[in-house]
This record gives structure tokens, C-alpha cells and sequence, in this order.
């Protein structure tokens, strides 16, 4: 009972770790670049404006208005989807006269992430050229990616679906090559109750992840109409599910699941009848639902944004989605084994039965993890320097320790199922009994693999870092982040340079629900022997705008006053304006992480080609009649066996 206690606790104290990091990410739809560009002076004012942005977008969930330098809406805009180009965004904008304008805008990617920004543009100045320089250098782009309630259910999603997958693998081929192999009738008999356990859990596990779907569903909707302000919720439900590639991909992962749980319990029901074709087509669809759920899962990751050998990508994470939930999933499934008992039969007879198609199942499974993993890390992170630097970088080295952690308890325990013990010399010897697992290390395996699901939910809900555009100053992509009582505010200006600025405030309560709305948001702009107040307007639920003029470049103190239900929050941010914009510098040299990385899976890979061909060799080696005593390279493989 104590090592089921610090398991579970192992479980909470890592999901609330999760939970904790996943703030307001940045956003996966990222603004490139926009016509008019960020911080220009016009003579003129334009009548249409145009926003690149770094993946596919979705034109229903689009939007973007013109304010002035008040934040007050000016009415007359409207978005579209750009013409043959699904990364665009064209906004017609009304008459405008000479001032400061703020274009606001909120765009959907395809892959059912948030993203919004505004790009500043004075009309009617000096036609000081501020160049072509790139909207991201100060956008104030702002992410809802990663939300506690998201990252909690897609963890939750990913258990059900690693159950499911798990207890069907070791249902199928492990207790089916099993029963097989045993020549004991009991043996078969509790091979045969354990496989009607697995099924009925697997259909429970399918039904699960198909509810979770759903509530993830209503999250977006959710989310999606208090973005849309007039939106209603079902207005959001149907546009999603028909207007976005997200919605196509849930009611299609939503229908193999549902197709799942009836196969499952149909495979369940005859499993005492005669071998017919019906009752083998049953798990041939049943693979091919599983192979399908995983490839959904594919289709709405960060492969599909990758500019080049998308399709290598998809399918590379399909296997490596298919085979983490297989490894982690077979854990638990394989407890599920020890409990139908046979009269006569110890309980541990059917683990032992199954020990070597489970060994070759785990270690076919481990191989492309870790293989398509490092291929996946190399197609996501352009420099290695990221590793440490981004936050995706920072959670992907997360996860690789957890992987780690999970491959050494899994090779104790297969060191146990085949009969090894370490001595108290340190040295492996084999058990007088026979092998059997460890529960108790089955169970710290599954309660760490249960954290590496959640690694890989907080990392699919994680913007993958990009390479920055050389022409953009660093000094012009800074944002302020921090936190007052139970509020995140977060301050950013664009261009950040000397001259009319606009000024974003985001303010929410990390709270579910909030103790009291935002009455209203005030920044006071202090420098050297000047300052000044600028209140904001709310031009959406928790953001805050207005312009103001910064004389010079250098540093400023500003003070972010959040009024709340009678309080006033105070946020002192200290800022440093940049000076003008820096004329384009030459493209520096990168250093690549994606070849060294390939190179490893390869080697990988060729290693567990060879080792699985020496294997073969020496067992049809061993069968042959009158053969010799075993060369000492099989007497080592017979020993690691």
C-alpha cells in the first residue's frame, strides 16, 4: 500500500506541476509579417490591410478591427481569407483620417489554436520610411494555447487512449502467441479470462476517450464565443465542426472511437467461438481503428505546419503517438493479467506464459519511440540552443528524462519477468522459481509513464520554437509577464520605439471562478524627469489598448493599475525603448540540430535491426539437431535473454 500511496502521489504532484506551467502560452499561429507594416508612418491612408501568419488559419474564426489611438472600435472593417493563400488575412478598412490606429487582430489556426496581436500605423505623419521590417517585431501577440483545463483533459485523453491501446496489444498478439506456445490447459484457460478482462477495459478506455473528446469540444466552443463576443455557444459548436480542419478531425477521431467500443465488445463476445472469418476481421478492424485514431492524432500536431517533407513528419509522429501509447499502455494491462485466477493455477503462471511476446512487443515499440522521437525533436527544434532557451525546448528534454526513467524500470522488470535477480554482488543471476514481475515496480513504471503523458500534453499544447528573422531587432520582441494575486497581466508595446506606441495589457485570474471582473486598466509612462497617465480602453474580455507617445529611446518605468471590485493592483514593469529600427543584418549561420539527431535514430534503428537478426540466427541456430555448444557471442545473448 505504501508504494500505491507515493505512486499516486507521484501522479498528483506532477499533473499540478503541469497544470502550473501551462500559462498563456505563445500563440501557434505566428504573425510573420503585415501590409501596412508594424510601426509605419503613412502618407496615405490604405484601404485594405493584409496579415501573414506562419500556419494555416481558420477564416470563420478570424477577425480584425480598427481602433483608434483610444481604443475606441472605428466601424466599417472587415476579414477575409486572403485569395489562394490560406496563411493570410485581408481586412478592408473604413475611410481613415489623420492619426494613430491600432489594427486588433484574432485568428484560429487549424490545428484549433489561438492567436492574437495588434499592429500599430499612423496615418497622416511625416513619411518617415520605418522600412520593411517584420511584423513580429513588436505585434504584441499574445497565445491561449496552453490553459490548465486543456492540458488536464488532453492528459486525460492521452491515458484513455494508452489504456486502449495497451490492454489491446497485450489482449491480442502477447496472450494470443501465449496460449499458443502453452501446452497446459490452465495456462490457456487464464490466458483466456485475462483476455476477456483486457477487452472490457480496452472498450471502457475507448468509450472514456471519446467523453473527453466531447468535453474538449465544449472547451473550444466555450472559448471560441467569449472570443467572438456576440457568438453563441452553439453557433460556435457548428462552425468548428464544419468550418475548421480541427472540427473534421474530431468527428472523425470521435467516430473511430465510438467504432471502437463496438468492435472491442464483439471481439469480447466470441472469444469461446471456433476460429471463423467473421471473428478474424473483427481485430484486423480493430487495428486499422487504432492505426486511424493515431494518424487524427498526427493531422492536428505541429507536423502538419512544417514547411518541408510534411508527410515524412505526419507519419513519422503517427508511429511514435502509436507506439508511446502501446509501451505505456501495456504496463498497466499487464497487472490486469495477474488478477483472473484459475483454480490450480498460481497467478503469475500466465505472466511468465507471455513473457517473451511481451519482451518483443515492448522492445519493437521502445525502438521506433525512440527513433521517430529523435527524428520529431530534430523537424521541431532548428538549433540546439532552443533545447534550453524556448519552453517547448525545456518540456521536450522534460519528457526525454521521463522516457528514460520509464526505460530502466522497464528493464528491470523484464530482467525479473525472465528470471534475473541481481545478486548481492551487483551481478545478474538467475531466480531458483522462475521469472516474474515485480508489481510493485509495474506500478512505479505506469504512475511514471502516467507523468510522461502529461509531459506530452503540456508539449503538444506548446508553440515549437521558429528561427528568428534576422532583420528583427531583439529589443523590439520584449513582453513583461508576472503576476499579482491570483492575476496573470502581461504588458507589451509595439514597435517599442521612440514615437507613437500602442500599449497591450492582458489581465486574467488564474482563479476558476474569478473573484470579481476588471473594472479597468490605467498605465502611468515614466521616464528621466517626465510622466504621464494613459488609460485604456477594453477591446476584448481581459485585453486592454491605448496609444501614447514615447519621446526617446532609452529606459521607462511603467506602471501597470489593474482596478478590481474597489482594489487597486499595481505592476511596475521596468522597460527600455529601443532605438530605431536596425537596417537588415546578413542572415547568420545556423547550426542545425535536425542532422545529428537523424543520424542518431538511424543508428538507432540499424542497432535493433542487427540485434534482432543476430537473435534470429542464434534461436534457429539452437534448434538444429546435433548442433554444437553455443559460440560465446550466443552464450552472451542466452545470458541477456
Amino acid at each position: 500500500m505504501r508504494i500505491l500511496r507515493r505512486s499516486a502521489a507521484l501522479i498528483l504532484g506532477a499533473g499540478a506541476a503541469m497544470l502550473l506551467l501551462a500559462q498563456p502560452a505563445s500563440a501557434h499561429a505566428d504573425l510573420v509579417r503585415s501590409d501596412p507594416p508594424n510601426g509605419s508612418v503613412l502618407a496615405h491612408a490604405p484601404s485594405v490591410a493584409r496579415l501573414w501568419f506562419s500556419e494555416e488559419i481558420s477564416p470563420k474564426f478570424s477577425s480584425a478591427r480598427v481602433v483608434d489611438r483610444t481604443g475606441e472600435t472605428i466601424a466599417g472593417s472587415g476579414a477575409h481569407a486572403g485569395s489562394g493563400d490560406p496563411r493570410q488575412l485581408t481586412v478592408e478598412l473604413p475611410s481613415l483620417g489623420r492619426g494613430t490606429y491600432g489594427l486588433v487582430w484574432r485568428v484560429l489556426a487549424e490545428d484549433g489554436h489561438a492567436t492574437s496581436g495588434v499592429v500599430v500605423f499612423t496615418v497622416g505623419g511625416a513619411a518617415a520610411a520605418a522600412g520593411t521590417i517584420s511584423a513580429a517585431a513588436g505585434a504584441s501577440v499574445a497565445g491561449t494555447a496552453a490553459t490548465p483545463g486543456g492540458v488536464l483533459l488532453r492528459w486525460l485523453g492521452l491515458c484513455a487512449l494508452a489504456g486502449l491501446v495497451g490492454c489491446l496489444a497485450v489482449a491480442g498478439p502477447v496472450l494470443g502467441r501465449a496460449r499458443a506456445a502453452s501446452a497446459s490447459d490452465a495456462v490457456a484457460a487464464g490466458a483466456r479470462l485475462a483476455r476477456r478482462r483486457l477487452l472490457a477495459v480496452a472498450a471502457g478506455c475507448a468509450a472514456a476517450a471519446a467523453a473527453i473528446g466531447v468535453a474538449t469540444l465544449a472547451e473550444e466552443a466555450w472559448r471560441a464565443a467569449a472570443a467572438g463576443g456576440d457568438w453563441t455557444l452553439g453557433q460556435s459548436l457548428f462552425d468548428l465542426l464544419t468550418g475548421t480542419r480541427w472540427g473534421h478531425l474530431w468527428l472523425a477521431r470521435e467516430v473511430a472511437l465510438l467504432a471502437l467500443v463496438a468492435v472491442i465488445l464483439g471481439i469480447r463476445s466470441r472469444l469461446g467461438e471456433p476460429a471463423a472469418r467473421r471473428a478474424t476481421a473483427l481485430p484486423v478492424l480493430a487495428a486499422a481503428l487504432v492505426l486511424a485514431v493515431a494518424g487524427i492524432e498526427a493531422l492536428g500536431s505541429h507536423s502538419v505546419a512544417l514547411e518541408s517533407a510534411r508527410a515524412a513528419a505526419v507519419v513519422a509522429y503517427s508511429l511514435h503517438v502509436l507506439t508511446a501509447l502501446l509501451w505505456l499502455g501495456a504496463l498497466p494491462a499487464l497487472v490486469l493479467v495477474l488478477l483472473p485466477r484459475v483454480p490450480g493455477l498460481p497467478p503469475r503462471e500466465v505472466v511468465r506464459a507471455c513473457g517473451g511476446p511481451f519482451s518483443a512487443l515492448v522492445v519493437i515499440s521502445v525502438t521506433v519511440l525512440v527513433a521517430t522521437g529523435l527524428y520529431g525533436a530534430g523537424r521541431q527544434v532548428p538549433e540546439p540552443g532552443q533545447l534550453l532557451t524556448t519552453s517547448y525546448g525545456r518540456t521536450l528534454l522534460l519528457k526525454a528524462a521521463l522516457l528514460a526513467a520509464v526505460g530502466g524500470l522497464g528493464l528491470a522488470n523484464s530482467a525479473l519477468l525472465h528470471g534475473r535477480r541481481l545478486n548481492r554482488q551487483g551481478r545478474l543471476v538467475r531466480a531458483p522459481g522462475g521469472g516474474a514481475p515485480s508489481r510493485r515496480l509495474i506500478v512505479v513504471e505506469a504512475s511514471v509513464g502516467a507523468v510522461l503523458l502529461a509531459a506530452a500534453g503540456l508539449l503538444a499544447d506548446t508553440a515549437p520554437p521558429r528561427t528568428p528573422a534576422p532583420a528583427v531587432p531583439l529589443a523590439a520582441l520584449r513582453a513583461y509577464d508576472t503576476t499579482v494575486h491570483d492575476l496573470v497581466v502581461s504588458v507589451s508595446a509595439t514597435p517599442n520605439r521612440p514615437g507613437v506606441n500602442g500599449f497591450t495589457v492582458l489581465a486574467a485570474s488564474s482563479r476558476r471562478p474569478p473573484p470579481a471582473p476588471i473594472d479597468g486598466v490605467m498605465l502611468k509612462l515614466g521616464s528621466p524627469g517626465e510622466s504621464g497617465t494613459l488609460p485604456l480602453r477594453q477591446i476584448e474580455p481581459g485585453r486592454f489598448f491605448g496609444t501614447a507617445r514615447l519621446d526617446s529611446a532609452g529606459p521607462v518605468t511603467i506602471t501597470a493599475v489593474v482596478r478590481r471590485a474597489g482594489q487597486r493592483l499595481t505592476v511596475t514593469v521596468p522597460w527600455r525603448v529601443s532605438a530605431k529600427a536596425a537596417p537588415p543584418t546578413a542572415p547568420r549561420q545556423e547550426h542545425r540540430l535536425a542532422p545529428y539527431l537523424n543520424a542518431v535514430a538511424l543508428c538507432v534503428l540499424l542497432l535493433a535491426l542487427s540485434v534482432g537478426v543476430l537473435r534470429i540466427v542464434v534461436r534457429r541456430r539452437r534448434r538444429q539437431p546435433d548442433t554444437d555448444s553455443p559460440a560465446p557471442a550466443e552464450t552472451i545473448l542466452e545470458d541477456a535473454r
